[in-house]
């Protein structure tokens, strides 16, 4: 018998987000495809680099018949190596986990609510709330995760959308289940089987909507961009660099160093190689080709897929895609505002940036009034 598509039935089902919740989220989105994904293997790596610096010092002081003590520059190099293990393990969580849970109070303060109404669809899924609504398509570019603790929607172009257990019920846990298996087996990450807690999830009390200030939708040229395809390059490989720069020194000491005290340029040459090489090739493959290859890939792209809306009310600062959700960005979370030649470019989360072209502002001096208003600015 063929299964009929699931539609949500009366009574509603309504989910909402805790800052627990909220951070275990963040650290399992960093556990998959984030930078705690390396967190095992950079830890066994600076493990076996120790180990193997501490048993040459020990070899080397058995050699010599044990007299005096064991080589201390060897030692101190063993510990050295030690350090970006001990990093990865210890502070990355940590400071993630103080991150989240400070992005989570100040979205709160701000009058952001996690509460929302949840809809499956045949081609989407959706969380709807006052304040916004994360809209998934189920198509090969959207990451599905499932845990003891959650379910997981990821998608580039639209914020995630966060199923905690405590919120689900067995009849919500198989309608999410049948929408994820529309996902391409690749794009499944099954960790746990989910544990419905189906506690009664109650709305917050109704705040005021925000006011709507500056809304806008336009259409980038090609030009345009590819300058913004080549700053996202930029962007995400020095985002990058510091853990590309912690692996090419592990593998450079690890293969080129002789240990030759005597001769500290010829302990270094062979280290200054490798460094070279193991960094040469991340810059070729994740910099260089990719920056090569932008203005052809810009030209196959149609208008619609260049096009976006930009809207700004005293809550956040929206941004929609054509093939994405809207993305919310608080203005506490606004870093810079710059004014450059062709675009006003709005960094935001440290890294991130919008480009919105000059020539699609009226008047830039009102603009740049509503954005110091927003902001705090006046």
């Amino acid at each position: 018998m063929e299964e009929k598509e699931f539609t949500p039935q009366e009574p509603q089902w309504y989910v909402d987000l805790n800052r627990e919740e909220f951070i275990g989220f963040r650290l399992l989105l960093a556990r998959v495809n984030g930078p705690l994904r390396l967190r095992v293997p950079t830890l066994v790596m600076v493990l076996l680099c120790c180990v193997a610096l501490v048993g040459m010092a020990l070899a080397d002081w058995l050699m010599a018949g044990r007299e005096g003590y064991p080589d201390p520059v060897m030692l101190a190099a063993a510990a050295l190596v030690l350090l970006p293990g001990l990093f990865m393990w210890f502070y990355v969580p940590a400071r993630m986990k103080k991150t989240a849970g400070a992005q989570y109070d100040r979205s709160v303060e701000a009058g952001v609510t996690y509460y929302g109404r949840l809809q499956v669809f045949p081609d989407c899924i959706e969380k709807v709330g006052d304040t916004a609504t994360a809209h998934i398509p189920l198509d090969d570019r959207v990451l599905f995760i499932e845990t003891r603790d959650m379910m997981v929607f990821s998608a580039a172009a639209s914020p995630a959308l966060v199923l905690p257990a405590r919120c689900m019920t067995d009849e919500m846990a198989l309608a999410v289940r049948r929408a994820a298996d529309r996902l391409p087996a690749n794009h499944r990450r099954f960790m746990d089987r989910l544990q419905p807690q189906a506690q009664p999830v109650v709305a917050p009390p109704p705040r005021e909507k925000p006011e709507e200030l500056w809304v806008s939708t336009f259409t980038y040229t090609p030009d345009e961009y590819a300058v913004i395809i080549k700053n996202m390059l930029v962007q995400q490989f020095w985002k990058r660099a510091p853990f590309l720069v912690t692996f090419a020194t592990l593998g450079a000491l690890a293969l080129g160093w002789t240990w030759d005290v005597t001769d500290w340029q010829a302990a270094l040459m062979p280290c200054i190689v490798y460094f070279c090489m193991f960094m040469g090739v991340p810059i070729l493959f994740n910099l260089i080709l990719p920056l090569a290859r932008v203005k052809s890939q810009v030209h196959t792209l149609s208008p619609h897929d260049m096009t976006m809306q930009v809207r700004m009310d005293t809550m956040m600062l929206r941004f929609k895609v054509p093939k994405g959700g809207e993305i919310g960005v608080l203005w506490c979370d606004v870093d810079h505002v710059y004014d450059k030649d062709a675009f006003v470019e709005v960094v935001h989360n440290k890294h991130a940036s919008l480009h919105i072209p000059k020539r699609v502002i009226e008047d830039i001096q009102a603009l740049d009034g509503i954005i110091k208003r927003c902001r705090g600015k006046q």
